[in-house]
């Protein structure tokens, strides 16, 4: 009696080790920059978000909750996303992943920012497992001071995918808006740490 219950405990102790790991390793890819002033920043702009993805609009509807949750924050001013768009036509900036530190300052006084939300959607898609439709996001953010194009925080999130009893049972997950929003919520707080 007492070896089957032990064979019990082996698989689940496993499972909570797995977790714990997970949970760290989920953890290490958050930065803070340790000597950077986040009182000195009043506004932010989200710039258009590198999309990874197959969905044409997953970097624009990414970066609207993106807006969204810093304004739900409550800490930040965000520059409207049009006019971030209409400033980058005019310093003729097509490619935000090769931006220069002189490109981001000369935006930043522009727009009148101290820091620029950058970053990509890394996945975007509805899963079938099972018998059930589960939504799956990942993204990554970064925070870059205006004047020098330094990163002062840096943090990759997911959300959504079929978990353990979704793909036992075919339970349906969350729905693609509900997914990005718990993984932009996720990062943004990292930021309000």
């Amino acid at each position: 009696a007492l070896s089957r219950g032990w064979n019990l405990v082996k698989p689940l102790s496993c499972f909570f080790v797995m977790t714990l790991i997970s949970a760290c390793a989920a953890a290490a890819t958050d930065y803070v920059h340790p000597k950077y002033d986040f009182s000195l920043i009043q506004k932010v702009a989200v710039l258009p978000l590198e999309n990874l993805t197959q969905d044409q609009q997953a970097g624009e509807r990414v970066r609207k909750i993106v807006v969204s949750e810093i304004l739900a924050a409550g800490v930040l001013d965000v520059v409207e996303p049009s006019q971030v768009n209409q400033a980058l036509g005019q310093q003729q900036i097509q490619n935000i992943s090769g931006i220069s530190a002189k490109q981001i300052a000369e935006l930043g006084k522009s727009l009148g920012v101290q820091a620029f939300v950058v970053g990509s959607v890394d996945t975007y898609e509805r899963l079938n497992v099972g018998g059930g439709t589960f939504a799956d996001v990942a993204i990554t953010l970064r925070a870059l001071d205006a004047a020098t194009g330094t990163v002062i925080w840096s943090t990759s999130k997911s959300a959504g995918g079929a978990g353990f009893f979704g793909r036992l049972f075919g339970f349906g997950g969350d729905t693609l808006y509900e997914a990005t929003q718990k993984a932009v919520h996720e990062a943004v707080v990292t930021l309000f740490r």
